[in-house]
């Protein structure tokens, strides 16, 4: 994957050597990850900007983290209207919607189901990605807890808060190509990646990562848990010179993936801290 983080390169490599294993060894009997009954999903993103210097940070990646991932630099109208605020906010809560500016209410929107349905036929509308999956974007937002903060500020931006419950469904079709949720990213997995996909017989990988601790499942057989620990992988980090930056907030979230390879059956399930 050219254009992914070099951690997330690091990250797959590690899932797909653990994957080949478990295709040559017995599968281990181990608990399936207990179901919560609705899922929770929180994503807490803190970015700070200063117009001075035309720079900003987001989720406590500086602005050097953020260029080596091909982050954009911002326009100089965009500049122009964000040196006039000291902060806005955008809040997802339930069933309703609010933004703030200055820490002052600004306007509040009804978020319930018939709200999201009138989004999602406007997004249809407009996008050329495809048609949004109402019943996956209803699995995202269905008690969402959304908070995106953007603060005029020099300092460094808080870390990053994620914790998904739901999975994020990603597909590798028969040529490399990945979607996220349904839609293209742009990227492909390298042929000499796919072919040792191909190679071990993989079909479809659930992964749930907890601060560091990976349960994987590979073809529905769970592999014993890993974990991964910040201090040693910094100092690997250092001596391979990976530039993979602070990893703080990776190391302070929890999230799951479901990946499927061509054609094979959906990874159902959820991902619990």
């Amino acid at each position: 994957m050219n254009k992914t983080p070099t951690f997330i390169k690091l990250l797959l490599a590690v899932i797909l050597v653990l994957g080949m294993l478990m295709v040559q060894q017995p599968p281990m009997a181990t608990a399936e990850i207990a179901k919560q009954e609705i899922p929770a999903n929180l994503v807490h993103i803190d970015v700070t900007y200063d117009p001075g210097t035309k720079s900003y940070s987001i989720g406590g990646f500086s602005a050097e983290d953020l260029r080596q991932v091909g982050a954009p630099q911002f326009q100089d109208e965009i500049w122009q209207v964000l040196s006039m605020l000291d902060g806005v906010t955008l809040k997802i809560q339930g069933d309703v919607i609010d933004i703030f500016t200055n820490d002052q209410p600004l306007f509040s929107v009804a978020w319930d189901g018939a709200s999201r349905e009138i989004l999602y036929s406007l997004l249809n509308a407009y996008i050329e990605l495809g048609d949004v999956d109402m019943e996956r974007a209803e699995a995202w937002l269905d008690k969402a807890d959304i908070v995106i903060s953007l603060r005029q500020s020099k300092e460094l931006s808080e870390p990053l808060q994620i914790s998904l419950a739901t999975l994020l469904q990603v597909q590798v079709k028969d040529n490399g190509e990945l979607s996220v949720e349904g839609f293209p990213t742009g990227m492909s997995l390298t042929p000499e990646t796919l072919d040792l996909v191909n190679l071990a017989g993989i079909e479809n990988l659930k992964l749930c990562w907890n601060k560091g601790v990976i349960d994987l499942q590979v073809n529905g057989k769970a592999l014993p848990q890993a974990t991964l620990y910040q201090g040693g992988l910094s100092v690997v980090d250092k001596a391979f010179g990976l530039s993979l930056g602070d990893l703080t907030p990776i190391f302070g979230s929890s999230f799951g993936a479901g990946l499927v390879i061509g054609e094979a059956d959906p990874v159902t399930g959820e991902c619990l801290p």
